[in-house]
């Protein structure tokens, strides 16, 4: 009760009340009916229009299992762009909440860890599809602004860390969700991907949301563009890039394709597509190999032995160990700086074990 008495000389933020609700996945009415409340004056908590007694913010803490300090916390949220909301279409809006609000408290965290830890200089060129070119162009400016060799990326996550952007494993409800972007505070990309992909479809979606920063955000969007196919345009000639491709793709079959996995570390039927992007076969052979893959169940899941070895993000990693190992905190200090619970804590940002070099302390 102590902590309770000595924030509640701040003001409980309304939109970390929703935040911390929508993160949970529950709906307004069934978070009133939890706390005996009415919705009504929920509603009204939520819109700032009341204000929260400390028994009540004891209980709103314990429902959602976040500490009192969570609901004090006066970072500024992220709004979805109109990109995002055009890519989303096809999600709930349940779903989308808790995708929005895990994001935002991901956000909140990092800016608080990037406060005392420096992280590698951003490093990304300015880019406009109608000033300077389309998203293949994009791409391939881009392998050579950062000086990549011919041939596959060997490890996506591990690049686009090195040139300063954060990328985030996330547990999304929808497992058609993917995965979406954002920038701190500071302008820190944030690459936000779902925890429970395949290798493959990590890659691709590093790549899409890679092409969201450079093409889309930031800048103005005409109606008539289709935000998606240029991500994935971009993201498949930065992965697959057509000058390099285009010999292996010639005569295709499941047993090529398989191959072709194993080298480039994308899915069967990424290749697919390119190929039928780059006019290597033709809409029959294109009709053909999607028969092949239904009936050998390919379409649904591809074959595990193929898979890529993981490439899981460390920058986080290190964030974090910089607090635990150089800066003397404690998890349990660290989790109180985040305004987490201990085990959520540990859940969300304690789960990969790689070594890499020191992040330096901010002085």
């Amino acid at each position: 009760m102590m902590e309770t008495n000595m924030l509640f000389l701040g003001k409980v933020n309304p939109n970390m009340v929703i935040l911390a609700r929508e993160s949970r996945g529950v709906t307004q009415k069934e978070l009133a009916e939890k706390m005996c409340i009415k919705q009504g004056t929920l509603s009204k908590i939520e819109n700032g229009l009341q204000n929260v007694s400390e028994e009540l913010l004891d209980i709103l803490s314990a429902e959602l299992a976040y500490p009192v300090s969570f609901f004090f916390q006066q970072n500024q949220l992220y709004n979805p762009n109109l990109v995002h909301y055009r890519k989303r279409t096809v999600f709930t809006k349940k779903d989308l909440a808790k995708a929005d609000a895990t994001m935002n408290i991901s956000k909140i965290n990092l800016e608080k860890l990037l406060n005392s830890v420096d992280i590698p200089d951003l490093q990304l060129p300015k880019w406009e599809v109608d000033e300077h070119g389309s998203p293949e162009k994009c791409a391939a400016y881009l392998r050579e602004y950062w000086r990549l060799p011919k041939g596959r990326i060997e490890n996506i996550t591990k690049l686009v860390e090195d040139k300063g952007i954060l990328v985030v494993p996330i547990d999304f409800d929808s497992p058609k969700m993917d995965g979406l972007n954002i920038f701190t505070d500071t302008n820190h990309p944030i690459i936000f991907y779902n925890r429970n992909i395949p290798t493959d479809r990590q890659r691709l979606t590093i790549a899409h949301e890679l092409g969201h920063i450079l093409l889309h955000l930031g800048q103005p969007i005409a109606e008539n563009r289709d935000v998606e196919a240029e991500a994935y345009a971009f993201a498949a000639e930065f992965l697959m890039p057509a000058a390099e491709i285009k010999s292996h793709l010639g005569k295709v079959d499941i047993a090529r394709l398989a191959d072709l996995k194993r080298y480039w570390k994308v899915s069967m039927a990424a290749l697919i597509i390119r190929a039928k992007t780059l006019r290597l076969i033709t809409d029959n052979q294109y009709r053909y190999l999607w028969q092949q893959m239904s009936a050998l169940g390919y379409r649904t899941k591809e074959p595990k032995e193929l898979d890529a070895a993981p490439e899981p993000p460390i920058l986080l990693k290190e964030l974090v160990d910089a607090h635990l190992n150089d800066l003397g905190y404690s998890e349990e200090e660290l989790a109180q700086l985040l305004s987490l619970q201990l085990e959520d804590f540990k859940s969300r940002y304690q789960d990969n074990e790689v070594v890499r070099p020191k992040l330096k302390i901010t002085r």
